[in-house]
C-alpha cells in the first residue's frame, strides 16, 4: 500500500492496528472470497511492516492468524462464506461476484468448461443450469498445490493450501466439476476473476465429453456452424489432445462434414484403426453406416 500501515486511522474500537492493515489489503484486493491459506500470506504480508501496529511476535503463527481472523469477524469485516462454509471466508467490505468467479477465486485450479464455456463463448443457444468446471484429478492437485507451497517465499505457511470440495451450490447455482488427468489450456476472463476454457479446448472438450456439451448431435451442429472461424485454434488443440479418438473425431468432422484439407489433419489419419469399433457417439450403440477413411461408426 502506499501510505504505510501505521498511519491508518482507528476507525472501529473493535479493530487493532493489525486487524485494520488486513482489513484494508483485503478491501484493496477487491475478492469477495478468501481461503484460509490465502489469507494467512496477506496475515504474513501485515507483520512484514509491522511499525505502529503493537505486534506482539516478528512473524505470524497459528496463533496471531486466529486472533486477527477473529477480530476481523467481529467487527463484520470478515465472515464464514454461506457457500463453502469454512473453506472459505466472504470479505464483507467487497462486493460479492457471480457463482463462476466465487468458484474460481476458491480454487485457483479449475476454469469454465463444456457447455458453460460453449455459451459464454456464443457458440450455442443453451442455457446450461449448471456450471461446468474442469480441473485435474486429485493427485494432480496435490502435487500442483505441494508445488505451489514450495515457491511461497520463505516456505509453506502455516496454515496450508487444501484441495477444495466444492459444493453443490454456489451462489444458487448448481455446479459440476469434471476432473481430469489431462487438465486443458485455459484464459483469464477480461474483468473478472472467472477462468475459461481456450477456444480450442472448447472444441476439444465437445469430442472428448459430448455428453456434458449437449451430446454429439449438438455437437456435430457446432463443430460444422463454427469450427471453420476458429480452425487453427481447433487443430493446435487436438495436435495436443492425449486421446486417439479425438483426432478421429476431429479429422471426421472437418474433412468430411466441411470439407477441409490441411497437412495436419492428414496426419491424424495414422490413429485410424481398421477393425475397431469406436463411434461418433460415444453414448449411442455403434451403427452400420460408416467412415472407411476415419475407420469410425457415424451414429448421429
Amino acid at each position: 500500500m502506499a501510505e504505510k500501515l501505521s498511519s491508518i486511522p482507528l476507525q472501529s474500537h473493535r479493530l487493532t492496528r493489525a486487524g485494520l492493515a488486513l482489513s484494508a489489503l483485503l478491501e484493496a484486493s477487491g475478492a469477495p472470497v478468501i481461503t484460509s491459506c490465502d489469507l494467512f500470506l496477506l496475515v504474513k504480508r501485515v507483520y512484514e511492516t509491522p511499525q505502529g501496529l503493537f505486534l506482539r511476535k516478528p512473524v505470524p503463527d497459528l496463533d496471531s492468524y486466529r486472533a486477527l481472523v477473529q477480530n476481523l469477524q467481529k467487527a463484520k469485516r470478515l465472515a464464514i462464506d454461506q457457500d463453502y462454509k469454512r473453506r472459505a471466508y466472504r470479505v464483507l467490505r467487497c462486493s460479492d461476484r457471480s457463482a463462476d468467479e466465487v468458484c474460481c477465486l476458491v480454487d485457483p485450479f479449475c476454469y469454465i468448461s463444456h457447455l458453460s464455456a460453449m455459451q459464454r463463448y456464443g457458440l450455442t443457444n443453451r442455457r446450461p443450469e449448471a456450471l461446468h468446471l474442469s480441473r485435474p484429478k486429485r493427485q494432480i492437485l496435490i502435487q500442483k498445490i505441494k508445488e505451489k507451497m514450495d515457491a511461497v517465499k520463505g516456505g509453506a505457511p502455516v496454515v496450508p493450501m487444501r484441495v477444495v470440495t466444492h459444493p453443490r451450490q454456489v451462489r444458487k447455482r448448481k455446479v459440476e466439476v469434471y476432473q481430469t488427468s489431462y487438465p486443458g489450456e485455459w484464459i483469464q476472463v477480461r474483468d473478472s476473476y472467472a477462468r475459461l476454457s481456450t477456444i480450442g479446448q472448447v472444441f476439444l472438450e465437445m469430442l472428448e465429453e459430448p455428453s456434458l456439451c449437449g451430446g454429439m448431435a449438438h455437437v456435430v451442429d457446432i463443430w460444422v456452424s463454427h469450427a471453420k472461424a476458429h480452425l487453427d485454434d481447433v487443430v493446435d488443440a487436438v495436435n495436443r489432445s492425449s486421446t486417439d479418438i479425438a483426432k478421429i473425431r476431429a479429422g471426421y468432422l472437418l474433412e468430411e462434414r466441411l470439407g477441409f484439407r490441411d497437412a495436419r489433419i492428414n496426419a491424424w489419419h495414422k490413429f485410424a484403426q481398421r477393425g475397431s469399433s469406436r463411434r461418433l457417439d460415444p453414448e449411442k450403440d455403434y451403427a452400420p453406416s460408416f467412415s472407411e477413411t476415419w475407420m469410425l461408426s457415424v451414429n448421429v
